[in-house]
């Protein structure tokens, strides 16, 4: 083998066993989500593609609001909802996302909906990894909690006087920034599943006090490398193979 050719197998050599050094801190899964409604796809709003559209899975109802927010989860439940206009009422929708509602009159000048737990999901698809990293942004009428997989990662805010919506984060005017780290994701499709408990506990009038909820949430999660002892093992061989030539061509 000549020099160039012993150059070239060393050049190569030490890539490949750099990339296999790097390959495991290599960022993978980055996964954008939103709220919408039926009927739109994830995809055509910039949203990670496998996400679904938000389902109305029903509502726990009361008669007056009560002294601590509590909503059992629904585990039926799969009807469509219903993009809403915030006309003013509320802030306007995080990024490409949308104000989601049950029902098409649920919005600000619609009809009020009754008090009680209304629940909503979205689900997506991740790899099978850990520890990921991001945020998720939500604002709601009058307010919300969001878990993750059964998780909460977001609380209810506090009602006060209830004149508007809720007084404290999350609400309908102000974004409630919520980072997250170190979240456990599940593999397989559709396996991971955001809820929505909105809390509708108005009392303004039939057309006052309108519910819905609007999120945004970006994810990035470190991916494992596809199998990096047998870079690695091809890195060092290649790296002992042009060690080998080189000795050679110092003994002669």
């Amino acid at each position: 083998m000549n020099g160039l050719n012993r150059s070239a197998v060393f050049t190569a050599a030490l890539a490949v066993a750099i990339f296999a050094a790097s390959a495991p801190l290599a960022r993978a899964d980055s996964i954008v989500l939103g709220s919408f409604a039926t009927g739109t796809t994830a995809a055509s709003l910039g949203f990670t593609a496998s996400q679904t559209a938000m389902n109305f899975a029903g509502y726990t109802a009361y008669s007056s609001p009560p002294a601590v927010a509590s909503a059992p989860l629904l585990q039926n439940g799969t009807a469509g909802t219903y993009a809403l206009v915030p006309n003013g009422v509320w802030a306007g929708p995080v990024g490409n996302s949308a104000w989601v509602g049950s029902t098409p009159t649920s919005g600000p000048g619609g009809i009020n909906p009754p008090y009680g737990y209304y629940q909503f999901n979205t689900t997506f698809t991740a790899a099978a990894t850990t520890n990921y990293s991001g945020s998720i942004s939500v604002m709601a009428d009058d307010t919300a909690e969001v878990l993750l997989n059964g998780t909460p990662i977001v609380l209810f805010g506090a009602l006060g006087s209830d004149v508007h919506c809720a007084v404290s984060l999350d609400d309908c005017l102000n974004v409630d920034v919520v980072p997250l780290s170190g979240v456990t994701l599940l593999s397989g499709t559709d396996a991971n599943v955001l809820t929505f408990i909105v809390e509708q506990a108005g009392a303004e009038g039939t057309t006052l006090d309108p519910t819905g909820v609007d999120f945004t949430a970006n994810l990035i999660g470190n991916a494992p490398a596809p199998e990096p002892g047998s870079l690695v093992l091809l890195g060092t061989g290649l790296l002992g193979g042009a060690g080998f030539f080189m000795r050679r061509r110092n003994a002669a």
